[in-house]
């Protein structure tokens, strides 16, 4: 069996890896409480002061995020910043909420949840492709009260006290998820056991990771390197692929889409590089597609034009 190279949660050239975590235990503990306390609408004030004195404080998400931003409105300043940074937080600490299953608090909207049924009915797993785009947390959530089964691949190393939380307010969180693993390929056989079991694996298509094979696609405007892994990852498993986002509307609606992206993924000996490259330019379109209908819900905060 090849074995593929996988974007998780990576940034361009692994940079992710080296980003420190910002804020704290206690400062998630503390929102937590408010949410229990007064409620979500409570909780997201704070979150909002908080988000927005982190706008302030890191020029380089700050810059990050202008760039991003003035590729759909070349006016885009300090305002629009800040309210792409508050959603990202917001979304961010509704991930914990919906691992704790917290769901009242929440209006879920389902576009194409049709492709997930009928696939779960035929008793084969697919690859689920997603973005940091939204909450994919949201559409896990909703697979479970559907009795779906979604396996995320992550990487733990890029999100430690994220995680930590999610193993205090979800205990069986880690059962739950695969974790990839550079050094070793084990855990490519425990996907494909969990495809053959009928499960879905959920991985993310726009960022890249280390040693990882990538393709320049046309993205917004620009050109922007995306991972093939995924690719690679969906021709060994022969399983469909599907591609699903989970966009927020302020101030508690997830809009959750999911998309028939392909049947099955074969990447021809003699012409792989290319075929993945035009696979990656397909989802780059879709991308920028679900991009235009919810700006403010894509969180790569890191230099993504070449």
């Amino acid at each position: 069996m090849e074995r593929p190279q996988v974007a998780s949660d990576a940034g361009p050239e692994g940079a992710w890896l080296q980003e420190a975590e910002r804020g704290t235990d206690l400062g998630v503990a503390a929102l937590l409480l408010a949410y229990r306390w007064f409620g979500r609408p409570f909780a997201a004030v704070i979150l909002r002061l908080v988000a927005s004195w982190y706008a302030i404080a890191s020029p380089s998400v700050r810059r990050n995020s202008l760039g991003y931003l003035r590729r759909l409105w070349p006016e885009a300043g300090t305002r629009e910043v800040v309210r792409h940074i508050v959603t990202f937080a917001q979304c961010a600490f509704d991930r914990v909420l919906f691992a704790a299953g917290e769901r009242s608090a929440f209006r879920i909207e389902r576009h194409g949840y049709q492709h997930l049924q009928r696939q779960a009915r035929s008793g084969r797993g697919a690859l689920l492709l997603g973005a940091h785009v939204g909450s994919f947390e949201a559409m896990r959530a909703m697979a479970g009260a559907e009795r779906f089964v979604i396996r995320p691949l992550v990487h733990f190393a890029n999100a430690r006290r994220i995680t930590k939380m999610l193993r205090t307010v979800a205990p069986g969180f880690d059962a739950g998820v695969i974790e990839i693993d550079p050094a070793a390929p084990h855990w490519i056989l425990r996907v494909q056991e969990c495809i053959d079991r009928g499960e879905f694996i959920a991985i993310l298509g726009d960022r890249t990771g280390l040693s990882e094979g990538t393709a320049p696609v046309s993205l917004l405007g620009g050109t922007a390197l995306l991972p093939t892994g995924p690719y690679t990852l969906a021709a060994v498993l022969r399983c469909p692929v599907y591609l699903t986002f989970g966009l927020y509307h302020a101030p508690n609606t997830y809009a959750l889409y999911c998309e028939p992206f392909a049947t099955r993924i074969e990447l021809p000996r003699g012409d792989r590089a290319a075929a993945a490259a035009r696979l990656a330019q397909r989802y780059a379109d879709r991308l920028e597609f679900y991009l235009r209908r919810a700006p403010y819900c894509w969180f790569n905060f890191f230099a993504m034009w070449q």
